[in-house]
């Protein structure tokens, strides 16, 4: 049995173990380091109540460790009090300033997000949700700016290079001006699609010409309507191999085409592509997993646009 002391950090998504019992994961940290604690029937009821919030500073007695690292659980047995004093949280833990260049839309809670680490990485951080980026009426990461994240290995299923476990993000440290977005992305900017997938990284990015960009209904079973819809890209890149039907993800990109397509009804979509087309755009480039078993996926995954940065 063990003793954890620290604040929490996060509170991620409610699941259900199995049919019967029901489990809340937090984040505690303290100074050095972090734990992720699994509460389990009575003990995750503390967190739906509002007992249990953020920023608490616990003391976690009888807690049962797990065999997967920086892992614990705490059930019946369990003593949870609350501290009356605060912890500088992950003070002297290692850290990374990370330019943001993907917040994708939400996905099922979840939230994918992607940028470039001041040594150059591109780093993905796992297990992102809604609250991690949307919480408290702000935004808690933004696209071209620089966040100091905490990231661990991910120990996760199907990994990929760039894949990060995220444990914490203090919110945006500053924004790029115009001048330093610049400076940024041509200096990461890659030479083409295939200079970034057959490189073996699934992160990239990449400065094409824009050909079409549309929205396409949501296919849905036979009978079946969705008033879902996805905007996709046809574009050439540098190398003049043209790609299509490339879906794109991008959050602030989706917000921009809505309120164009609410002030313009009928030429929103022209307006978007002469505005993608009279400025520098570039796009950051992803890949989703990549044991679908098939093979005639070409970069064994299914590419797609998970951020669009437009400079005037």
């Amino acid at each position: 049995m063990a003793t954890i002391t620290g604040k929490v950090l996060r509170i991620l998504a409610f699941n259900s173990a199995d049919e019967t019992k029901e489990v809340v994961d937090l984040i505690i940290a303290d100074e050095y380091d972090y734990t992720r604690v699994s509460l389990w029937d009575d003990k995750a009821e503390l967190v739906r109540s509002g007992e249990l919030k953020a920023g608490d500073v616990l003391r976690i007695e009888n807690a049962s460790e797990a065999q997967a690292e920086k892992r614990a659980h705490a059930g019946k047995n369990a003593r949870i009090a609350k501290l009356a004093t605060d912890i500088h949280a992950l003070s002297h833990a290692k850290s990374s300033n990370l330019t943001v260049l993907a917040v994708a839309r939400p996905e099922k809670g979840q939230v994918c997000i992607a940028g470039i680490a001041e040594n150059g990485e591109w780093i993905r951080p796992q297990g992102v949700y809604e609250s991690d980026v949307f919480g408290s009426g702000s935004e808690k990461i933004k696209t071209l700016c620089i966040s100091k994240v905490y990231v661990d290995a991910w120990r996760g299923r199907r990994p990929r290079k760039e894949d990060r476990f995220f444990v914490f993000c203090d919110g945006p440290a500053r924004e790029l001006n115009a001048e330093t977005r610049r400076e940024f992305l041509d200096r990461y900017t890659d030479e083409s699609v295939d200079a970034v997938f057959k490189s073996g990284m699934s992160l990239g990015l990449i400065k094409p010409r824009i050909l079409q960009v549309y929205e396409e209904r949501k296919k849905k079973k036979k009978g079946q309507k969705s008033h879902e819809l996805y905007i996709r890209f046809n574009f050439k890149d540098a190398s003049g191999r043209v790609y299509r039907r490339w879906s794109c993800r991008c959050s602030d990109f989706y917000n921009s085409w809505n309120e164009l397509k609410r002030t313009h009804r009928w030429t929103y979509g022209w307006r978007m592509l002469r505005y993608l087309r009279r400025n520098d755009t570039y796009l950051a480039i992803g890949l989703t997993y990549t044991d679908y078993g098939s093979n005639r996926l070409e970069y064994g995954a299914y590419p797609m646009i998970v951020g669009v940065h437009v400079l005037a």
